[in-house]
């Protein structure tokens, strides 16, 4: 989609109308201030890929946020997977005007009652948002929730910088007597 920011967001209820005529699979929701606003406060989409497409992903779902910067700020809810080719596969976004507990709820609600699931467990990884933690079990009961190595390393103070680097060789430790060993530096 090119031109300005105004005309996209004017598209994007028509544009995820054509998407479903392609994939039926696919849902979007949209909610708005009031009916006759044009502005939206909450914008879901999930592109559902076949459920035999769900066995070949590895079971492994990872959430995060970023921040929308220029003129139309806002916050970015991804969900991702990764398949056999270890490539990013997408599954759902949202883009809501700020990040607060109910759009972390209704984020993974709405990704969640679309979700087929694994046969199996899975795991879930995000950083350690409160938001989250405390969404992630009622909404995927089966879920194993795990924490980002990568964002628990950044909050170690750069100061601790030789706790940092223990901390990353620990994580990434392939084998138990790695893992016992960079833990016994500590």
């Amino acid at each position: 989609m090119r031109g300005s920011f105004e005309h996209v967001y004017q598209l994007l209820t028509s544009y995820f109308a054509e998407v479903r005529l392609v994939d039926p699979d696919f849902v979007f929701d949209i909610q708005t201030m009031s009916c006759k606003d044009k502005r939206f406060t909450r914008y879901f989409w999930y592109f559902g890929p076949p459920k035999k497409t769900y066995k070949l992903l590895r079971p492994v779902v990872v959430i995060d946020e970023t921040f929308l910067k220029g003129r139309y700020r806002g916050t970015l809810l991804t969900a991702i997977a990764i398949d056999p080719s270890n490539h990013i596969f997408p599954l759902a976004f949202l883009i809501t005007d700020s990040e607060i507990t109910k759009s972390w709820t209704y984020f993974l609600e709405m990704f969640g009652s679309n979700f087929y699931c694994y046969d199996t467990r899975f795991v879930i990884i995000s950083d350690r948002n409160a938001k989250i933690i405390n969404d992630v079990p009622k909404v995927f009961l089966f879920a194993i929730h795990t924490f980002c190595v990568f964002h628990i390393s950044n909050n170690i103070k750069t100061t601790l910088e030789s706790t940092r680097i223990a901390f990353r060789m620990t994580a990434e430790a392939l084998t138990s007597n790695n893992f016992d060993k960079h833990m016994n530096a500590f």
